[in-house]
């Protein structure tokens, strides 16, 4: 009996922690991830020459609104993955459990004259907070209500009750091909919805659905969101008696670079720049390289095959003085000789590694 016992804790043991959302988050700072993102059209094709590029920096833990937060910056719309580009967007994560937290922020919505017009400035600010976004312990295909607020709007003289909710939906577990190989991922759908609610009395209020934004996410062990999709939607207001119709394009985010983790080593400063040889080579398939930098620069390491083409950028952003370490990850590279070049100011030097499968 005590050694059943024992083996059905090891087994609980095990379980939770597989569902634990902290695990599906990398564990420190300085984590990129790398996004093509696709637009699509109205009948929810790819519009491949209209794709841009996001880069997404794990930047800092802190604090925010009464909660620990992983804050990740995101510089969206870049035309070139290998650009720095401003950071547009902030996104804030939180983990308790086997649940997986997110702060909706709506930004400056004083912005957008429409939201003004609508008055709708202050119900939407009304909704920001953290809300339990992704529960990965949630049974499959159950649904789950993430907020759900009722508010009246009035367009051309007329009153209009809307309800503004929020639900999530764990999915079955996919396996996603991503440029760096194929991950077993959790699967979520989150439905943004907004409607109509038509009052015949003495009934309640029924929801019409003017619109609803699926957005589903993939979510690999320590590399969070691998793949994203959001359909196109066409908003029809003819049936409010409004002669407004009008789409939503929709979004495809897939990792077009594989996502790469850049880790100060030492707070010390050193006197010279220096590329060091990379650790373990030869290698199947990762490998760490690390170099210095004594002031800060714009930092560039980037590999290259044995014919002078480039084949992943690991670095390529302002770096204050110190000493790094970022890990390469050859998964989707055939064995072979590569060369990885650092580029720190007028510094300038490359190495040879050595991948063997």
């Amino acid at each position: 009996m005590k050694r059943f016992l024992a083996l059905l804790f090891i087994l609980t043991s095990a379980i939770s922690f597989a569902q634990n959302a902290s695990t599906y988050f990398p564990s420190a700072p300085g984590y990129k991830w790398f996004y093509k993102s696709t637009p699509l059209d109205s009948l929810n094709m790819p519009v491949e020459s209209a794709a841009t590029y996001r880069i997404d920096s794990f930047a800092v833990n802190g604090t925010y609104q009464g909660l620990s937060a992983s804050m990740v910056y995101a510089r969206r719309g870049l035309t070139n993955i290998n650009l720095q580009g401003p950071i547009n967007d902030t996104s804030r994560y939180n983990f308790q459990g086997t649940n997986g937290f997110v702060f909706f922020n709506f930004g400056n919505l004083d912005t957008i004259a429409a939201i003004g017009q609508l008055g709708l400035v202050n119900f939407l600010h009304s909704l920001e907070q953290w809300y339990s976004t992704y529960r990965f312990a949630q049974t499959v295909n159950s649904s789950y209500n993430l907020f759900s607020k009722d508010t009246t709007i009035t367009y051309n003289g007329t009153a209009y009750p809307l309800r503004i909710k929020a639900d999530g939906k764990r999915l079955n577990d996919e396996v996603v091909s991503t440029i760096n190989g194929n991950y077993t991922a959790k699967k979520f759908v989150i439905i943004p919805n907004v409607s109509y609610l038509l009052t015949i009395p003495p009934l309640p209020p029924v929801p019409i659905s003017i619109v609803s934004l699926p957005d589903t996410v993939w979510i690999a062990s320590n590399l969070w969101v691998v793949k994203s999709f959001t359909p196109s939607q066409t908003v029809d207001l003819t049936t409010l008696g409004q002669p407004t119709r009008f789409t939503i394009p929709g979004e495809i985010l897939t990792l077009t670079v594989e996502p790469s983790a850049i880790n100060p080593i030492s707070t010390e400063v050193p006197s010279n720049y220096s590329l060091h040889q990379n650790y373990p080579n030869p290698f199947n398939p990762t490998t760490k390289i690390s170099f210095d930098i004594p002031a800060s620069a714009d930092v560039n390491l980037t590999v290259y095959n044995s014919l002078g083409k480039e084949v992943q950028t690991l670095v390529n952003e302002n770096l204050k003085a110190g000493k790094y370490e970022v890990s390469f990850n050859a998964n989707n590279l055939s064995s072979g000789i590569y060369y990885y070049r650092l580029s720190a100011g007028k510094f300038n030097i490359s190495r040879v590694m050595t991948l063997i499968k």
